[in-house]
């Protein structure tokens, strides 16, 4: 029988990706992982703010009391309102049926909800610059939310109106401008669309499938959503994110700059990760197939999953998203993360690649599906599974005589 005052507490740093995947291993452990409100509020860029919320619905999945335990703080009133000012923590909410236990004190989620609620009513207006914060915006979608289908997402207030592709466009570039400002006009329309289409899939799988476990069981709490942010990742606090892969490292190499004094190395990029709360990529298509399976078949798996014209939705000409935005970033030298399950991998492009695009297309075209299907593991980690999935796109941006452009 679990018992709670003998249960071991650890109060767990959460800033880095390696931090994350500690306190994803956590998870595993029957323990209580306590953070700060601030540390889960804090924004670091879509990659590291959707990993980070990934990492929250593992330990509460996880979780036998299912509350989101945070370290006592003087001012309660302030430490609820920036719990729900950002996607990490009104996610942690919504999952945690038993609400929030700050510094000992058990408060429920429906008296914490109300803070959130000027923040939902702000998104679902598609009112982005009261809801940007920094340069960040983010779009949550919450089970049982009186606002759960975002009107950035869908038409209508059901689960079947998710926005065509043209429409999802439209929304990401009305997020864009506003988080990338005056570098927006130099963001390639092509892109631009693929992320539409790339959207449209996402949600709409996420719709029939991410609302419901590997056994085709109801979700009673499920969440989906996406963050979009503009950021400077400055080396000395970012690199290490980038170093379990050669291929990462020489990225990062290639699509960074030193300032002109050459003492700070930073990449500047915008970024968007799309995140659920459900069974993980396998486990939407394929069920329980590879709930007890080896590491290498699961990958498999996934990368199944990934490929042109495979899709678990009920309708024709679906498949396309992964292949459709992976052309693009082959064509501007973008890198795409995915995590779920247990796996964690990428694909990113060279300059090469973008090389090729302009002087040989044609043979471009004839390596593309090699290409596109070149993923990697993001480090040689073996990594503990995680809750949902989280897919996580970086653009890379370059200032050149004061100006930027893409690489």
């Amino acid at each position: 029988m679990w018992e709670p005052e003998m249960t071991p507490i650890h109060d767990e740093r959460i800033l880095t990706l390696e931090d994350i995947e500690n306190v994803i291993d956590r998870a595993q452990e029957d323990a209580i992982v306590r953070f700060s409100a601030e540390a889960i509020s804090k924004r670091h860029g879509a990659l590291r703010d959707a990993a980070r919320l990934q990492a929250l619905v593992t330990i509460a999945k996880k979780s036998k009391d299912q509350q989101l335990h945070l370290n006592a703080t003087q001012n309660q009133e302030s430490t609820l309102s920036e719990l729900c000012t950002y996607a990490p923590g009104l996610t942690a909410l919504r999952i945690n049926d038993a609400g929030v236990n700050l510094g000992g004190r058990v408060i429920s989620r429906r008296n914490i909800l109300p803070y959130a609620t000027k923040k939902m009513v702000e998104t679902d207006n598609q009112d982005f610059a009261k809801v940007l914060n920094g340069r960040t915006i983010d779009i949550c979608c919450i089970s049982g939310a009186e606002r759960q289908y975002m009107s950035p997402l869908f038409t209508a207030k059901k689960s079947l109106a998710v926005k065509s592709p043209a429409a999802m466009s439209r929304t990401i570039v009305d997020i864009l401008k506003l988080v990338t400002t005056s570098d927006f006009n130099l963001l390639d329309s092509g892109l631009l669309d693929a992320f539409g289409v790339f959207a449209n899939e996402l949600f709409k799988n996420t719709q029939e499938h991410a609302c419901r476990d590997e056994y085709g069981q109801d979700y009673i709490s499920h969440v989906e959503g996406m963050i979009t942010s503009f950021i400077e990742m400055d080396a000395s606090v970012y690199k290490r994110d980038y170093s379990g892969h050669k291929r990462l490292l020489d990225y990062w190499d290639s699509r960074s700059e030193n300032n002109d004094e050459g003492t700070r190395e930073k990449f500047r990029c915008f970024q968007i990760s799309f995140f659920d709360t459900g069974p993980g990529i396998t486990g939407r298509a394929f069920g329980d197939k590879y709930k007890n399976a080896s590491y290498q078949e699961e990958r498999k798996g996934l990368l199944k999953c990934i490929e042109k014209n495979f899709s678990s939705k009920n309708q024709v000409g679906a498949g396309h998203g992964y292949p459709t935005i992976l052309t693009q970033l082959s064509k501007i030298g973008g890198l795409i993360r995915i995590r779920t399950g247990r796996q964690c991998i990428f694909n990113c492009f060279t300059k090469e690649d973008q090389d090729n695009w302009m002087t040989n297309p044609t043979e471009q075209v004839e390596l593309l599906e090699e290409k596109l299907m070149n993923f990697d593991d993001w480090s040689n980690r073996e990594l503990s599974p995680v809750a949902g999935t989280v897919v996580s796109v970086i653009v890379p941006l370059r200032k050149e005589s004061d100006q930027y452009s893409l690489f």
